[in-house]
C-alpha cells in the first residue's frame, strides 16, 4: 500500500482539478444559456408589443378607409369631411373573447396579446406566485420508504487509503420518488366439483382464452377520456412503455365495455341533478362523423351530467329531463330552449352580457348607454362578492335597470336596440343571485364542463360514431363528478371497470 500511495494521491489530485475545471465550464455554459433565454424572452415580448400596435393601426386604417368610401359615395367635397364627424365608424369592431362568445383560441395573435395587456380584471395588488396559506404541491418525504440504499465513500480523497471498516456517520438523506413499468401476466384456473348427489358444480369462467386486466382497461379509458389521446397514440403508448401491442379496435371495444358498466352511476348523477336546488346548463357543438351534434351539460358544484344529441332544441332537453327541473334555479345563457323548461327560477349569465355590452362600447364610443349598463352589472356583482347586499341597494339596482331599458336607442346603431330588446325579455332573471346566495352570477362552470369536448375534438378530431360520442359523454360525466368530490379521476374509472 505504501508503494502505490503517492501515485494514487497524484491521480486523485489530478482528478479533482479536472472536475473543478469541468464545473467552471458548466457554470459558464449555464450562464450563457440563461442570458440567451432572457434575450429570447425580451424579443418575444417586443414582437408581441409590435403585433398589438399593428392591430391597433390596422383597425384605425380600416375605419378610415371605410369612412372615405362612405364620403366618396355621398359625393361630398373636402370641406364637408372636416365638418361631419360620425358617431360611429361604419366598420364593425372585430369580434373577440372580450366582446362576444368567440373563444380565445380563435382570436388572432394580436387580439390575444391586446386582450392580455388590456385586461378588464381589477389589479389585486398581490405579489406574483403562491399566496400565504396556499396549498402547494411540493414533494413530501415518507417515514417508510420502500427501500433504502446506503452510499459510503470507498477510498480517501487525499491518500487513497481504503475506508472499508471505518466507522461512518450519516450526513444527508434524499428520497427519490419514481415509478416502475411492470407487466404482469396472471393465470386464472377454473375447476369443477361433483357433489355426492351427482350435481356438477363449476365456477363462472369468462368465455375467452386471454384478455386484458382491469388496470390496462382503466388506463386506456383514462388516456382517451381524461387526456383526450387518440386511439392510435394510445396503442403506441402501450407498445412503447409496456411492450404490449394493442389495436385501435381493441381500444374502442374497451371504451364501449366500460361505458356499459357506467350506466348505473351515470343515471344516478342525472337523478341527483333533478333534485339539486341550483343547476347550471350549457351546450356546445361537436362533429359526429359528417354531422353536427350538440353536447349538453347540466351541472352543480358536485355533479356533472353531459350527453349528446342531434338537436339543439327543446327535444334534446326533454329526452333527459321530461319533467324539467321544478325544484331548481337554472343558470344559463339566453338560449330560448332553457326558458321553456319547468324550473323554479332562472339566472342569466352576466359574463355573456358584459361581453356583448363591451362590443357595443367599441361599436360606438360616443354613447354611454352600454357603459352604464356594464357599470350596473359590475356593481351588482361587487356587492355580492363583498356581501353588502341590502334591500335598498337591490331596489336601486332594479330601478336603474328599468330606466336603462326605458331609454330610446333608435338614434344609435340597430344593434343597440336589438341588445336592449333581448335584455328586456330576461330582465326578471338578471339579479336572482342577489336574493339567493347559492346562485352564481355567471355560467362559467358549465362552460368549463363542456370545454373538454372541444379539447377532445381538437386533439382527436371528430367522433366516428354516435355511440362513441355517447360513451365519451357518459365517462366524462363520471370522472368530472369524481374530481368535484375530491376523488382521483383514474380511481373513478378503475371503480367502474371493476364492476
Amino acid at each position: 500500500m505504501s508503494i502505490f500511495a503517492p501515485v494514487m494521491v497524484n491521480q486523485c489530485t489530478d482528478i479533482d482539478k479536472v472536475l473543478r475545471d469541468i464545473k467552471k465550464r458548466m457554470r459558464k455554459l449555464e450562464k450563457s444559456d440563461s442570458e440567451k433565454t432572457e434575450e429570447i424572452g425580451r424579443l418575444n415580448r417586443l414582437i408581441g408589443q409590435k403585433d398589438v400596435e399593428i392591430h391597433r393601426l390596422q383597425t384605425k386604417l380600416d375605419s378610415a378607409n371605410a369612412r372615405i368610401k362612405e364620403l366618396e359615395g355621398d359625393g361630398r367635397d373636402e370641406e364637408e369631411i372636416g365638418d361631419d364627424t360620425p358617431k360611429c365608424g361604419s366598420g364593425k369592431p372585430e369580434l373577440n373573447s372580450r366582446n362576444s362568445s368567440v373563444p380565445p383560441s380563435q382570436e388572432s395573435i394580436a387580439a390575444r396579446e391586446l386582450r392580455r395587456t388590456n385586461s378588464l380584471r381589477k389589479p389585486s395588488n398581490k405579489p406574483s406566485g403562491g399566496q400565504p396559506g396556499h396549498k402547494g404541491s411540493t414533494l413530501q418525504t415518507t417515514d417508510t420508504p420502500d427501500r433504502t440504499i446506503k452510499h459510503e465513500p470507498l477510498y480517501c480523497k487525499c491518500c487513497g487509503r481504503s475506508l472499508e471498516g471505518v466507522q461512518y456517520r450519516k450526513i444527508r438523506k434524499t428520497q427519490i420518488v419514481d415509478i416502475k413499468f411492470v407487466v404482469e401476466t396472471s393465470e386464472d384456473q377454473y375447476y369443477e366439483k361433483v357433489c355426492p348427489c351427482g350435481t356438477v358444480n363449476n365456477c363462472d369462467a369468462p368465455n375467452c382464452r386471454i384478455k386484458y386486466g382491469n388496470n390496462i382497461r382503466a388506463l386506456v379509458t383514462y388516456l382517451s377520456v381524461v387526456q383526450c389521446i387518440p386511439f392510435k397514440r394510445i396503442a403506441e403508448f402501450l407498445s412503447d412503455i409496456f411492450g404490449r401491442r394493442i389495436s385501435q379496435g381493441t381500444v374502442q371495444n374497451i371504451l364501449e365495455e366500460n361505458s356499459v358498466k357506467a350506466d348505473m352511476p351515470y343515471e344516478e348523477i342525472r337523478r341527483r341533478i333533478e333534485a339539486s336546488p341550483v343547476v347550471g346548463a350549457d351546450e356546445t357543438g361537436a362533429a359526429v362523423g359528417k354531422e353536427l351534434h350538440w353536447n349538453w351539460i347540466f351541472q352543480t358544484p358536485w355533479l356533472t351530467y353531459v350527453y349528446q344529441m342531434k338537436s339543439r332544441g327543446q327535444k334534446a332537453i326533454d329526452s333527459k329531463f321530461p319533467n324539467g327541473l321544478p325544484n331548481s334555479t337554472l343558470v344559463t345563457d339566453r338560449h330560448p330552449s332553457y326558458f321553456n323548461m319547468d324550473v323554479k327560477n332562472h339566472q342569466v349569465c352576466l359574463a355573456h352580457l358584459l361581453r356583448n355590452a363591451e362590443y357595443l362600447n367599441q361599436l360606438d364610443e360616443t354613447q354611454d348607454w352600454s357603459g352604464r349598463f356594464i357599470h350596473l352589472l359590475t356593481h351588482a356583482m361587487d356587492i355580492r362578492r363583498d356581501m353588502t347586499i341590502t334591500k335598498r341597494k337591490v331596489k336601486i339596482i332594479n330601478t336603474k335597470l328599468k330606466n336603462l331599458l326605458g331609454e330610446s336607442l333608435t338614434h344609435l346603431d340597430e344593434e343597440f336596440e336589438t341588445f336592449k330588446k333581448g335584455i328586456f325579455k330576461v330582465k326578471d332573471y338578471l339579479f336572482t343571485f342577489l336574493s339567493d346566495l347559492s346562485v352564481p352570477f355567471d355560467n362559467n362552470a358549465s362552460e368549463r364542463g363542456v370545454r373538454k369536448i372541444k379539447v377532445k375534438q381538437k386533439i382527436s378530431g371528430c367522433f366516428r360514431t354516435d355511440n362513441g360520442a355517447d360513451d365519451f359523454a357518459k365517462l366524462h360525466s363520471i370522472v368530472e363528478t369524481a374530481m368535484k368530490n375530491g376523488h382521483s379521476k383514474y380511481n373513478a374509472i378503475l371503480a367502474v371497470v371493476k364492476q
